[in-house]
């Protein structure tokens, strides 16, 4: 049986209902979020795998709207673990979690990546 995941999204800043923060396991992830002129008419919405490592082209994009944003980064999501080795997203995750902490000791306000 396949190991299931579980991707908690949230709002980037409190009462902001267009920018969201993708975490996994309390590692940030990613970020969905509109683009382009915000508001406005044809506004789209982009999304993106955002861990501390070189990243192939297609993990990020952009979506019609926020829901198929989702989905989208969820595809890619899946697609990224698959053609990752495990110990370099371990890696990866662990100087996520590093510079996350490293950010507290300074007493600097933790900024999601972006």
């Amino acid at each position: 049986m396949a190991k299931r995941i579980t991707l908690n999204v949230s709002p980037k800043w409190p009462d902001v209902q267009d920018d969201y923060v993708i975490r996994l396991e309390g590692h940030v992830i990613g970020r969905v979020r509109l683009g382009g002129e915000r508001y406005g008419e044809g506004s789209t919405w982009e999304w993106e795998i955002t861990i501390p490592m070189e990243m192939p082209v297609w993990t990020s994009g952009s979506a019609e709207g926020r829901d198929a944003c989702m989905k989208e980064f969820t595809s890619a999501w899946l697609r990224f673990v698959k053609e990752t080795s495990p110990e370099r997203l371990g890696r990866a995750l662990e100087l996520e979690r590093a510079l996350a902490a490293r950010q507290k000791r300074m007493g600097q306000a933790k900024m999601d990546p972006i």
